[in-house]
């Protein structure tokens, strides 16, 4: 029960936005950011595209590393949900290259930005996914991605964000075969490592601006919920815990709550702790 609570206490600390009056154009640029993730959340995958193309109608002022941002993250994640659509959608590699683009634009304007980096990484996972057995296509985006990659996993700051990307990668690595594969406690440790960071976010003085990132948190307890309960022998308790934890922050996350939860809920109630397997879509 103690856990449990720790969860769902950690899971309801969600992240502030309020924040000092802003200029009509930092305003709206909130609202988007929140409607990107909401519609994220839901699996909507056209409200998505809507929410980039509105994004893309702000004026290039102060905060265009931000609208850049959230146009690559909402094309990043409507690739990421239609991973999950049976059958796949035929778009996929588009929005990949898409949110990449508007990442890299993010990055022109404000140089090394954590943030725009740790997305550029999830975007080439996804795209080595998608590039298959093609293996000249999947070498050069080794070599363009090489230098950030090696960065990510060597990160070991609080940023919850980075710590779920870098988490996703070492999930992906632990489930490969022997030798190489086996190490589920490593990305379990960094994804808790992302919880702590999330905590740390959501006490922050002053909150965030409403349009800087801050999601993590509920992605953080994704992970280590579909780690414990698709273990060969996994964790129901400890799964279902994570799941609820989850559910509390965003009640409407599609995946989670139509998904991943019945599959938890299914697993037997007797199950013992082992270690977790690879997460449900290519990492993250």
């Amino acid at each position: 029960m103690k856990r449990l609570a720790f969860v769902l206490a950690l899971a309801v600390a969600a992240p502030s936005t309020s924040f000092a009056p802003a200029p009509a154009s930092a305003d709206r640029l909130g609202e988007l950011a929140r409607a990107v993730l909401s519609a994220d959340y839901r699996g909507d995958r056209a409200e998505l595209a809507r929410l980039d193309a509105e994004l893309g109608r702000l004026p290039a002022g102060p905060l265009a590393d931000y609208r850049d941002y959230w146009r690559g993250f909402a094309l990043w994640r409507r690739a990421i949900n239609g991973f999950n659509e049976k059958p796949a959608p035929d778009d996929l590699a588009a929005d990949v290259e898409g949110a990449i683009a508007r990442f890299k634009s993010a990055l022109e304007r404000h140089p090394d930005w954590i943030e725009a980096r740790l997305a550029l990484t999830g975007c080439w996972g996804n795209q080595i996914y998608l590039a298959g057995k093609d293996d000249a296509k999947r070498k050069a985006i080794l070599d363009e991605s090489r230098t950030t990659f090696e960065w990510m996993m060597r990160y070991d700051g609080d940023n919850p964000r980075a710590l779920w990307i870098r988490g996703g990668y070492e999930l992906y690595a632990a489930g490969q075969p022997p030798p190489k594969g086996g190490d589920y406690a490593k990305p379990a440790v960094t994804f808790r490592h992302g919880l702590e960071g999330a905590w740390k976010e959501a006490l922050a003085t002053p909150p965030a601006a409403s349009y800087a990132p801050t999601w993590g948190g509920p992605e953080n307890l994704m992970n280590l919920a579909y780690l414990h309960s698709h273990a060969p022998n996994p964790d129901r308790a400890t799964a279902l815990a994570y799941a609820q934890g989850v559910l509390v922050s965003v009640p409407e996350w599609h995946y989670v709550h139509d998904v991943l939860l019945p599959q938890i809920e299914g697993l037997p109630t007797a199950s013992a702790a082992s270690s977790p397997a690879a997460p449900p879509t290519p990492a993250p």
